[in-house]
């Protein structure tokens, strides 16, 4: 753990270089995790709809707008 006089002396520095104490910090965890975490793979399926799909992109920007007013 850090100790108390470690913390206030970041706490005491100016804000850039917290920031560069930031960016150290997270670059070592970017290198635990890569150590830590196996490389995921991942499989590709290919698939037939039967028939060209043809798509309206007017249809579906008028219908997105439409809902619109409902969102929250």
């Amino acid at each position: 753990m850090i100790d108390t006089k470690t913390v206030q002396e970041i706490q005491d520095a100016p804000i850039e270089e917290r920031i560069q104490v930031i960016e150290q910090i997270l670059q070592s965890l970017k290198k635990d995790i890569q150590k830590t975490q196996p490389a995921k793979t991942f499989i590709v399926r290919t698939f037939n709809l039967g028939n060209e799909v043809s798509i309206d992109r007017d249809q579906i920007y008028a219908e997105r707008t439409l809902f619109q007013g409902f969102i929250l």
